[in-house]
């Protein structure tokens, strides 16, 4: 997956989205004046910020949007990231790809997993060594259907 944002991010946008991608493990490229096409076909996550901050992710999949998600964030911290996997708890919001909980608990041997999201109503928390990165407080979801 890569991870870009609007063309002309504030500064906390791009702090966010350099954070976000590490987290997850994605891409983070500088969009500058690319246009969607010049990203290359494929996934692609865009942040778009609203009065300065953060707050619209929109998911396109081959150039067609297929998710939106209105957003904020909070307590965005800046440490190192190292790579692995992400492990997730809940049911409703695994946008992110994460392993979901329920597969670990199938197997006798727990992995530690440094990089854990967890559902909590509408908020996603983020932990890297069991400390809270950031929140994010889902605001609006919308599955973008095409009629192909």
């Amino acid at each position: 997956m890569i991870l870009t944002t609007s063309r002309k991010p504030g500064r906390k946008t791009r702090s966010f989205a350099k954070i976000f991608s590490r987290f997850l493990g994605w891409k983070y490229i500088r969009r500058g004046k690319l246009s969607l096409r010049e990203l290359k076909m494929g996934q692609i996550c865009m942040i778009l910020e609203i009065k300065g901050n953060p707050a619209v992710m929109s998911f396109f999949k081959n150039g067609i949007k297929t998710l939106e998600i209105l957003f904020s964030v909070s307590n965005v911290k800046k440490i190192e990231i190292s790579d692995g996997a992400v492990l997730f708890f809940g049911d409703k919001y695994n946008f992110f790809h994460a392993i979901p909980k329920k597969l670990i608990e199938k197997f006798d041997k727990k992995p530690y997993f440094e990089k854990i999201i967890v559902e909590k109503d509408d908020e996603l928390l983020f932990y890297f060594k069991k400390q809270l990165l950031f929140k994010i407080r889902l605001l609006k979801v919308k599955q973008i259907q095409q009629n192909l």
